[in-house]
């Protein structure tokens, strides 16, 4: 018989430091006033995601229109066949630091998949991590 799962509540350090393991998450904003979700890469350093988009994006013209905008970043990592691993939730506010004087080098630690020009570095200070590792019970 198979073991059931059991969610066990992560560290905020702990999950801080698996997000920045995982290749990509999802950021959760408001977009025209409608809630939109879009996966993106990202990196953790210092304590922040960030994330390199375009300004032209939905998430870059959402932080556009409303500097100091709130979101929610999402990522997990779980086994397909076990249903085993991990998800972290991230609630901040993300900031457009395109003209931060280390937002290139920021920039270029970002390992993104689009085939776009890419323009605007933002960075998400979190202000709640939580996170659930997923394990088997006895």
């Amino acid at each position: 018989m198979e073991s059931q799962r059991v969610p066990v509540e992560l560290d905020p350090k702990l999950a801080l430091e698996l997000l920045g393991r995982a290749g990509f998450g999802r950021v959760a904003f408001l977009s025209d006033g409608v809630p939109t979700i879009r996966p993106l890469n990202h990196v953790v350093l210092d304590g922040r995601i960030i994330i390199y988009t375009r300004h032209t994006s939905a998430l870059g013209r959402a932080i556009r229109h409303q500097a100091d905008s709130r979101v929610t970043y999402q990522a997990d990592e779980i086994e397909p066949r076990t249903r085993l691993g991990w998800s972290v939730l991230v609630t901040g506010t993300a900031t457009d630091i395109s003209r931060d004087p280390h937002a290139e080098q920021l920039a270029l630690q970002v390992q993104s998949w689009m085939k776009h020009p890419l323009d605007m570095v933002i960075a998400i200070e979190p202000q709640a991590v939580t996170g659930l590792r997923l394990t088997t019970g006895s």
